[in-house]
Parts: structure tokens; sequence; C-alpha cells
């Protein structure tokens, strides 16, 4: 995996204010929620990938004995927030590639947002499939990039938020260029064509046509 996204965003209150603040908070709290939209039944380990200051736990309305959660060491601050803020979380870092986990060791997966940042994400899936029991659940969000409606809103976004808040020169396009190497297209024909898919939802139009949506959300079962 590449350094860690908002590499120039990387600590909790620059993190949280740029992502969950606003409109665009509105619309990260939506992909949330939408990933709960499953009938998910108690289950004894989850484990979340890339949940950064904001873990989804916060989203899970089930029953659960543990609760996982893996990120990069980039990520200044992180683990000394996730153990003071989220007593119920386990914690601990990992280089972005190996889930060092035993096969067959958790009900659940969730990926929010992450896949378009890894290099090769079918390898990627598979190993999160190592790690996850027979009949569990991978959860995956992505962001519809590089589709129309996408793009239209990073301009927008380009043009108002980022224009009034940010202090240092920040070149949005270009960290999304070398940050986003892989496109929601490649990643939905990987996605479809080798794994499970048993549910999945598009926003904020849920029909299956990538170009006028913001996030895609799917759910594959081992």
């Amino acid at each position: 995996m590449k350094k860690n996204y908002y590499s120039q965003l990387n600590n909790k209150t620059k993190y949280k204010e740029y992502l969950y603040s606003g409109f665009l908070g509105k619309l990260f709290n939506i992909n949330h929620q939408l990933m709960e939209k499953y009938n998910f039944k108690p289950m004894d380990k989850i484990l979340e990938i890339g949940g950064g200051f904001v873990p989804h736990i916060n989203y899970v309305k089930y029953h659960f004995k543990e609760y996982h959660c893996i990120d990069l060491a980039s990520t200044k601050g992180l683990k000394e927030y996730i153990n003071k803020n989220y007593k119920n979380i386990i914690f601990k870092y990992y280089n972005g590639k190996k889930l060092n986990f035993k096969n067959n060791s958790f009900d659940r997966i969730i990926i929010s947002h992450c896949l378009e940042h890894i290099l090769e994400p079918e390898k990627f899936i598979n190993e999160m499939l190592r790690v996850l029991k027979k009949k569990g659940i991978i959860s995956i969000a992505l962001p519809c990039d590089p589709g129309i409606l996408w793009r239209l809103g990073r301009f927008m976004m380009k043009k108002t938020y980022l224009k009034r808040k940010m202090k240092k020169k920040y070149d949005h396009d270009y960290i999304i260029a070398t940050e986003h190497i892989n496109s929601i297209f490649n990643l939905y024909t990987i996605i479809k064509k080798k794994f499970k898919v048993i549910k999945q939802n598009f926003y904020p139009f849920n029909v299956n046509i990538i170009d006028i949506n913001l996030f895609y959300i799917c759910h594959i079962k081992k």
C-alpha cells in the first residue's frame, strides 16, 4: 500500500474536519450507514481495515465479542487515539499487505475507501478471505472515482471547501492521482468477476451506473 491517504491532513483534527464535517461529512455518514444495510447476525470477531480516526464501529448495531482495527503506522497518533477513545477496539498497525492473523479468524471484515489505494487489490481481497471464516462477509465501500459525478463533486470541493480551509498549498488533483491507484471501473470488474457478491448498493442513485454515483458498496461472502 502507498503512503497513507491525505498525508497532508495526517492528524485527528484535520482528518475529522476534512472527512466528517459539513456536506462531505454527511456523505461519509451515509456511506457507513449503507454498509450496515444487511441482515447481520450477532458474531464473535470483526476486523476493520483502515478505519482511521473515525472507525466504523460507531455504526455497528448488532452484538459482537471482539472488534479489531488495523491501519498503517504512517497515521501519526492513531494508535494512542484509538486506545484512549475506543476501549472496545483491539488496535494494531500493519504493513498494508499481510494480515497477521490466523486463517478463519473473523466473521466479518470491513474495509471502507481503502482498496483504491492498495497495490494488487485482487490479491489483497484473497488475503482478507484467508482470515475470514467460512460463510463470513467482507463489506467494501469504494469511491466512484473517476466517474463523472465523482469528478464533478471533486471539482466543486476544490473550488469551495479546500480553497477556504487549506492554509498551505494543497494540490488535491495530484494527491488523488498518486493515491487512488485503482479506478472504480477496474475494482468493480475484479470484484464482480472473481468474488461472490451477495449484495451491492450505489449512492446516491442505486442503479448500476458508475458515472452517476459517488459510492459503491458491496458485501462478499466466503
